[in-house]
């Protein structure tokens, strides 16, 4: 059988077991296959879920077992199916919530609440002193949790639950939780757990007085790089969520200022200069504001520090980003990564995927996925760096532009971000000018354009998906069928005609990696790697300094 003929005998087998019970049917659940023998069920209540799910494999006497995996703090059931079919591999269920007839909350944590989270967790323990090793101790000697397990990933939820009691009101509160009990986002708690401990071991000696994630510094240096150099989106500049600060805001943005009143407004620079030369005053401010921030974090005591945050667990560290000081980049420059003399390793046939076939049961709609997929090995760490490049805004049925989103396989499978968009431009326009361009107004949006551009001196759609079935590890379909299932995605209209602009302008963007230099390619992938994660490098050099817990 292939993977999605077992995909459906799994489901039909775990739907077999949910419909013997009405408490489980009515529940409702989304299936969520991870890879063949992996299955995500999305369902209202999970712990009700899954003790009921298990009671009926007991009852229809399927072998399972009920065990903690990697990656998660909630147990997953793992089924062995083989009495009825012998070539079935055991299947790992896993239960998030967030799907289902009886769901009351969303399925993914809004990136604002576990900022806010986070912030109020590493004040509670940086600045009022709560100890949360001792609290967690103390939660396993109460419920006589084995301490092996404080070596574990992920801590188990009831401990969790019990070292986190006395700060679960407000984290309701922050997470917009709806009732007096309980807190869904156990792997959050996890995450808050281990990141607070990496912290307080590197700041320990720091008198912090403040973490702030709205208002304070957040506000002023997002209103400082806007007015200094027209940089509209602070995460483009310095992805920091959350600042750590010691002293009085009006100190800091003093010392700050008068530093920085050497440097033209924006407004009176874009007026002064233009083209390169505006480029250049840019980025030398930009350069100096960076020193600034270095002095303000890497003192005795530091008055300010930048915090990135990324889910993680026991494997928690600490990297410092961005500290090299600005005289080396001016002079130097030697201590910026460069991406040109040593990419990452890049073989399109394995790390290259646009696939256009429609399969059924993939999607409610029937229609093929929306992403494209790039991926990279740094042969030096054996890190893979992998890229889906798809619609920022997925549900828009107006149009959307591409994003490219980085996830990096050694490291926690964390999330390493976005790469900012205007910078693939410019890494685009520097190997060959307007040859790929993030701009969905520039695509087919209906069947019409796009039967139009099949063969058209513009875009030569037939030319473009030659070229990269030949090339890529999976394109799922011939020419016709190309065609005719782009076009069915348009004619549905809405969100999906969005989705499949989207996928066609990931098609090109692989078009244009696999038609320049190998070198090119490679050095190409490599800066967005870089970029993604907000870190200096040759090619660009002026984001801003800040520590990431991942």
């Amino acid at each position: 059988m292939n993977k999605q003929e077992l995909q459906n005998l799994y489901k039909s087998l775990i739907t077999l077991v949910i419909v013997d019970d009405r408490s489980l049917s009515s529940q409702g659940a989304d299936f969520d296959f991870k890879t063949t023998d992996k299955l995500i069920l999305r369902v209202g209540k999970r712990q009700e879920f899954k003790a009921t799910f298990e009671t009926v494999l007991k009852k229809q006497k399927v072998p399972f077992e009920s065990k903690l995996i990697s990656g998660s703090s909630f147990q997953s059931t793992v089924i062995d199916f083989t009495k009825y079919f012998k070539e079935l591999k055991p299947l790992t269920v896993m239960y998030k919530e967030g799907g289902g007839a009886n769901s009351d909350k969303p399925a993914k944590v809004k990136t604002a609440w576990q900022e806010r989270g986070a912030a109020y967790i590493f004040e509670q323990a940086l600045v009022k002193n709560v100890d949360y090793d001792k609290k967690i101790k103390a939660a396993m000697k109460k419920l006589k949790t084995n301490p092996v397990m404080l070596t574990k990933k992920v801590l188990p939820e009831d401990v969790l639950l019990e070292t986190f009691k006395d700060d679960l009101p407000k984290l309701r509160q922050l997470f917009e939780v709806k009732g007096n009990s309980g807190f869904p986002y156990i792997d959050w708690l996890n995450s808050f757990y281990f990141s607070q401990k990496v912290l307080l071991a590197k700041y320990s000696s720091s008198t912090f007085q403040r973490f702030e994630r709205d208002g304070g510094f957040m506000e002023y240096i997002t209103k400082l790089i806007n007015v200094k150099f027209g940089i509209s989106q602070k995460d483009t500049w310095n992805p920091a969520d959350v600042w750590a600060v010691r002293g009085t805001q009006q100190a800091i943005e003093k010392y700050i200022d008068d530093k920085m009143k050497k440097i033209k407004d924006y407004k009176e620079s874009s007026q002064k200069f233009e083209g390169a030369k505006l480029d250049n005053y840019i980025r030398a401010g930009t350069l100096y504001l960076n020193s600034i921030l270095i002095d303000l974090l890497t003192g005795i005591d530091p008055k300010v520090v930048g915090i990135s945050l990324k889910l993680t667990d026991s494997g928690a560290h600490i990297e410092e980003v961005n500290f090299d000081k600005v005289k080396k980049n001016i002079k130097e420059n030697k201590a910026l990564i460069d991406t040109i003399a040593d990419p990452f390793i890049v073989d399109p046939k394995n790390d290259f995927i646009c696939n256009f076939e429609i399969t059924s049961g993939k999607t409610s709609k029937g229609t093929f996925t929306q992403d494209v997929k790039v991926s990279a090995e740094d042969s030096h760490t054996g890190d893979r760096y992998n890229f889906q490049i798809k619609a920022n805004s997925s549900e828009s049925t107006t149009g959307s532009n591409l994003k490219f989103e980085l996830t990096i396989q050694g490291k926690g499978a964390a999330r390493g971000g976005k790469v900012p968009v205007e910078l693939v431009v410019t890494l685009v326009n520097k190997i060959q000018r307007g040859a790929f361009e993030n701009d969905y107004k520039k695509y087919p949006r209906t069947s019409k354009e796009f039967l139009a551009e099949l063969t058209s001196t513009d875009k030569n759609y037939k030319k473009i998906f030659e070229k990269v079935k030949d090339t890529v590890k999976d394109i799922g379909v011939t020419y016709a069928e190309f065609t005719a299932n782009v076009t069915a995605a348009f004619n549905m209209g809405g969100a999906i005609a969005t989705n499949a602009t989207c996928k066609l302008m990931g098609l090109e963007f692989l078009y244009f990696l696999l038609t320049i230099k190998e070198n090119q390619m490679r050095g190409m992938i490599t800066d967005m790697a870089y970029l993604a994660q907000k870190k200096n490098i040759r090619a660009y050099d002026t984001f801003g300094p800040f520590i990431k817990i991942s």
